[in-house]
């Protein structure tokens, strides 16, 4: 007992629990903002009695709640048991416990710790309500009903769901012995069933995390079903971890994985090696060796792949983003009761530059390690020119670009393919949003000149090239950076590559310089031909009647970028310090 005490105190009295605890209340003052500015904006400033606490309920379930509560509750303690693994830590500990108190404190510390970052946070947010908004609350002519235990059940809710997703962190850390798994596991699997039951299950509310605690759908037993679902939930999650900590704690299974492992790499390196030298009949075609040298460095990278959660993360979460991205479309259309072609999800949500923006900043993860520098890279470079490798590195990052640009237009067609047709003429969905104007109320660019200039195969097929290109740019500046200054310039780079095209924005620019709306259109065409983002934007171009850019003027400028770009690269490739730390990538 005094081992998972230990656990506990470990897990809530750290600094990771506190920047959870932190997460929470700030996030519940988020939500509760928009409420809570109105009540200032009112002449006499008067709200009935219990106010601060209908605020509270009103603000735990907002979308910035129920958006961050798997985050959070992965934070304090999630760690743990891998961290232990990796740093040795474990050895010198199990020699003073014994492997099942050991275990067991582990899993309790984490479950506790996530839930309770997220109660206290909800506890400090009602307290923060009572001493803003009680000086303004009065009592009415009738008798206010206590919402003192609905918000007692939503603690127990909260906690519970902490709980939940503390475990399911700790579970796939364990499996993968990844800290990354951690924290973005619980995120993914959250999402993954909001898509899964508000896209194909509608009818199974208890699908959908997010009605546990907003409470929504047929519950029995006035919501207390669902409190007892969670904890059965979190049992079976700690018993799974249980088991799967006991096999990982079985020293001679993991000095057997070791050597397996270590053995195969070996083996891995050597056959890219022997793949990597020139054929007979390529020694006598200096242009063929080169190709096959520039092959065999494109495979290796993408052998890189296997087995690198980042990698996994990185498509995990674009698959998500396309969910929320594609949503207000799929929701429109089922409201509607309409169906959609196949294609008009991707036209209609990436037809918008803010969802560009958002589905290029994952290339950020997807390239963090660009160029990589693993075990086999010093052995290629003796075998072949810097150019040579150089040249690997660019046509890698272009088939990666690509196929994770396929893998976004294949997921925001999949997604919604429930409702949709693949004939090539233009639905009913997108006839409503573009001639009834409802296209602006739910924020999708459903234009008239889209409509009428356009077939959804073509329409796609444009806004597909014109994402790519902007991509590409993105991953080549990173890419160029990196070998000039180092990786985080080439993050940063990629930052503010995105950051200039977000602030040369037309609404952003009449906000700041209070322009009138005759000198709007001025703004509106230098802003289309000054930032990258917006000539990525499909109905940002010329169609005949303005000055926009044209696509074919916006296909040679994304062009001209891109082989500089690339010179640059292979430029910069001749001086680049190459550093390798032992076998693992630098």
């Amino acid at each position: 007992m005094r081992q998972i005490w230990g656990d506990i105190r470990r897990a809530v009295f750290g600094r990771q629990f506190l920047i959870a605890f932190c997460g929470m209340v700030l996030c519940l003052l988020i939500g509760a903002f928009s409420e809570a500015l109105g009540v200032f904006r009112m002449e006499e400033r008067h709200v009935l009695y219990g106010y601060h606490r209908e605020l509270l309920l009103n603000a735990l379930g907002s979308d910035v709640i129920l958006f961050a509560v798997p985050i959070l509750a992965a934070i304090p303690y999630t760690t743990a048991f891998t961290d232990d693994i990796r740093s040795g830590y474990l050895k010198p500990y199990l020699t003073r416990t014994s492997v099942t108190r050991y275990i067991l404190g582990k899993g309790i510390g984490a479950a506790v710790s996530g839930g309770l970052a997220l109660v206290l946070g909800i506890l400090t947010a009602l307290g923060i309500f009572l001493l803003v908004f009680s000086p303004f609350e009065v009592y009415g002519e009738y008798a206010v009903e206590s919402r003192i235990p609905d918000i007692v059940l939503r603690c127990f809710l909260f906690f519970l769901s902490g709980a939940m997703w503390a475990s399911v962190g700790l579970l796939c850390s364990s499996l993968t012995q990844n800290v990354y798994l951690a924290y973005a596991a619980p995120f993914i699997f959250y999402y993954v069933l909001i898509i899964l039951q508000e896209r194909y299950f509608r009818s199974t509310f208890m699908l959908n995390p997010k009605n546990y605690l907003t409470m929504q759908g047929a519950w029995p037993l006035e919501g207390k079903s669902a409190a007892l679902t969670l904890f059965m939930l979190v049992l079976v999650l700690q018993l799974t971890f249980y088991m799967t900590a006991q096999k990982e704690l079985r020293d001679d299974k993991r000095q057997k994985r070791h050597y397996k492992a270590q053995s195969f790499s070996q083996k891995l390196l050597l056959r890219r090696i022997e793949r990597a030298k020139p054929k007979r009949m390529q020694k006598r075609i200096p242009a063929l060796s080169e190709l096959s040298k520039v092959g065999a460095v494109v495979r290796y990278n993408f052998r890189m792949w296997r087995g690198n959660v980042r990698i996994v993360l990185t498509f995990a979460l674009a698959f998500i983003l396309c969910f929320l991205l594609s949503d207000k479309a799929a929701s429109f259309a089922y409201d509607m009761n309409t169906a959609m072609q196949a294609f008009e999800p991707f036209v209609w949500t990436f037809g918008d530059a803010n969802s560009v923006l958002l589905v290029s900043l994952l290339l950020v993860l997807l390239f963090a390690d660009i160029p990589f520098l693993g075990a086999g890279v010093p052995y290629y470079l003796v075998r072949m020119k810097r150019s040579t490798w150089a040249w690997g590195q660019l046509l890698y990052l272009i088939l990666a670009t690509l196929l994770y640009m396929l893998f976004i237009f294949l997921a925001t067609t999949l997604i919604c393919m429930q409702n949709s047709f693949l004939g090539n003429m233009w639905s009913e969905t997108a006839a409503i949003l573009g001639y009834s104007g409802a296209g602006k109320a739910v924020a999708l660019p459903a234009l008239v000149k889209t409509l009428e200039m356009s077939r959804p195969y073509q329409c796609a097929e444009t806004i597909f090239l014109l994402m790519l290109l902007y991509t590409l740019v993105l991953a080549l500046l990173m890419l160029l950076m990196k070998l000039l200054r180092g990786k985080s310039a080439g993050v940063v780079a990629a930052f503010a590559f995105s950051l200039y095209g977000l602030l040369l924005n037309p609404e952003l620019i009449k906000q700041m310089f209070n322009l009138p709306d005759e000198l709007m259109y001025k703004a509106n065409v230098a802003v289309g031909w000054l930032s990258p983002l917006n000539q990525a934007t499909y109905h940002m171009h010329n169609f005949g009647y303005d000055l926009l850019p044209r696509l074919w003027q916006t296909y040679a400028i994304f062009g001209g970028m891109i082989a500089l770009l690339m010179v640059g690269v292979l430029f910069a490739i001749r001086r680049y310090n190459f550093m390798f730390l032992g076998t693992e990538q630098s």
